[in-house]
């Protein structure tokens, strides 16, 4: 069984991990208009792209690169977002 993957080292995806917070930004720098979302899934074949999941449920795929974690998964605490 193959394990997922799950960038624990930190070393793909612009260091972002599964249950990480982030601020994703649009290309100019601002913050994307939803606000803070949680990285649901990264893409295995595409070290700049993850899929995100905001507050009111809606899902997108995003550029990596564009992301600033708020807050590491492994420093979450009672499923936080």
């Amino acid at each position: 069984m193959q394990r997922p993957f799950d960038n624990a080292d930190r070393s793909r995806c612009y260091g972002l991990r599964v249950g990480d917070i982030v601020s994703p930004k649009i290309p100019n720098g601002k913050e994307f208009y939803k606000g803070q979302a949680e990285v649901i899934e990264l893409a295995l074949l595409d070290n700049n792209k993850v899929y995100l999941r905001f507050n009111d449920g809606s899902e997108i795929d995003w550029v990596a690169e564009w992301c600033d974690i708020i807050t590491k998964v492994e420093d979450r605490q009672n499923g936080e977002i």
